[in-house]
Formats: structure tokens, sequence, C-alpha cells
């Protein structure tokens, strides 16, 4: 009952009042609303704002992404231009001193000797142990920078063969591995990487090796295999500029 008796009292206070109080609580009400309608009108024009700026933020974050991409890439032929120039010092260190220790030991130069068959083309064998193994080095090097992989390879392998023990023997079969995975031929990467980490497996190469072997994996669609290859390296290299890319790499497909 109580509930029925409130609304009815109302109504007879309403009807009670004067005429010119209703229009103006009435006015009041409209303006009221008015306003709320201003304010929606506003905010309309603000939520339009936000979005415009939503959508110019997405873009600017696509493009830190790109960016993100293009440094990592940039990243990694940094590194593998600073392993060339190490091994370029190396070797021109190495040059030098056993150029200085021949001209300390040069013999008197005598008359040489005409021998039998003098005049003959040497065989290939005899001719690749003339040269000096930097030559030959980097002009197999200078095939691969020039994108020559095939003539790169083939460079290599006549340096290791004709000079097997020399330091940089393991890098020529990295550079090797390097051609492969160019050519986009990730099983023989493999391959020559794995050959690189049984014959030298403290060389300075190996890290470089476990990289490029857990990148060709992971192109060869081996996922999980490639990821615990750059785990591998994370672990034994932490501080190398190779275990850095590798955490790079298993972040991006972490995402």
């Amino acid at each position: 009952m109580k509930t029925r008796i409130v609304p009815a009292l109302l109504v007879l206070l309403l009807l009670t009042l004067p005429v010119q109080a209703v229009k103006k609580d009435t006015q009041v009400i409209l303006d009221e609303v008015q306003k709320l309608a201003d304010s929606l009108d506003k905010l309309s024009v603000l939520v339009a704002e936000l979005l415009k700026k939503s959508g110019i933020a997405d873009e600017k974050i696509s493009a830190i992404a790109r960016n993100q991409a293009d440094l990592a890439q940039s990243k990694e032929n940094f590194a593998l231009s600073m392993q060339f120039l190490k091994e370029e010092l190396s070797e021109l260190k190495d040059s030098v001193g056993k150029l200085n220790d021949r001209m300390q030991n040069m013999p008197p130069v005598a008359a040489p000797a005409v021998a039998a068959g003098a005049g003959e083309p040497a065989s290939q064998g005899e001719a690749a142990l003339t040269q000096d193994p930097s030559s030959v080095y980097y002009a197999a090097y200078s095939d691969y920078i020039k994108e020559n992989f095939d003539l790169a390879i083939e460079g290599f392998r006549q340096f290791i063969r004709s000079f097997p023990e020399s330091g940089l023997a393991d890098n020529s079969l990295y550079w090797i591995g390097e051609c492969h995975y160019a050519k986009k031929k990730y099983q023989e990467a493999i391959t020559t990487f794995n050959e690189l980490l049984a014959k030298y497996k403290d060389g300075d190469k190996v890290p470089a090796a476990i990289l490029k072997k857990g990148y060709a994996l992971i192109e060869l669609g081996r996922q999980d295999e490639g990821i615990a290859i750059l785990k591998e390296l994370i672990s034994r290299f932490p501080l190398s500029e190779e275990s850095s890319l590798a955490g790079q790499k298993i972040k991006e497909l972490s995402e």
C-alpha cells in the first residue's frame, strides 16, 4: 500500500505547484540535457581523435618493428664483416712476423741451376704450394663477397687442401658453410658446420658455426632443433656477439 501512496502524493504535489515553477524546472532539465548532449559531442570528437592517434601509433609501431628487423639483419652482416676483419688482422700479423724471420734468415742468393725439364708447367699441387696462403684465402673470400659462391667454395677447399695446418683452415671451412647457406642449401651448410665443430672444437669459429647451424635448421622448418642449438650457443658462449644474435632470433620466433 505504501508504494502506491508515495507516487500519488508526488503527482498531487506537482499539480499543486504553480505552472511557472513547473516550466522553470522543465527548462532546467532541458538545459541539463543540452549540456549532456554537448558533452557527448565533445566526447565523440575526442574519441575520433584518439582513434586517429591510435592508427598513427599502430603505423609507428609497425615501422619500428620493421626497423628492428632491418637492424637485426644489419647487425648480423656487421658481425660477419667483423669476423673477416679479425681474421685479416691476425693473418696480417702472422705474415709480417714470418716475413721478418725470412728476411733475417735469408741465405745468399745463388744463380739458379737449369734442371732437366725446366720450362715445363708445374703441376696444380706444386703451383698451389708456391702461392702465398693469404693470397689464396683472400681470393676465395673476395669471390664470397662478390656472391660468386661456387668459386668461393672451390677457393676455400683449395686452401684447405694446400694448407691444412694453417690457422685459417677452420675459417675456410666456415666460409664454405656460409656459401651453402647463402645459396639456400641449408642441409649442405649444416653438414659443413658439423664438420667444423668436429675438427676444430677449440677454434674461434665455433660460436659462429653453431649460430648459423641453428639458423639453417630453422630455415629447414626444424624450429625446435634450431632453437635448441641457439640455446646451447647462449649457454656455452654467453658473452659472444653470436650469443646476442641467437637471443634475438629466439625472441623473434616466440612473438
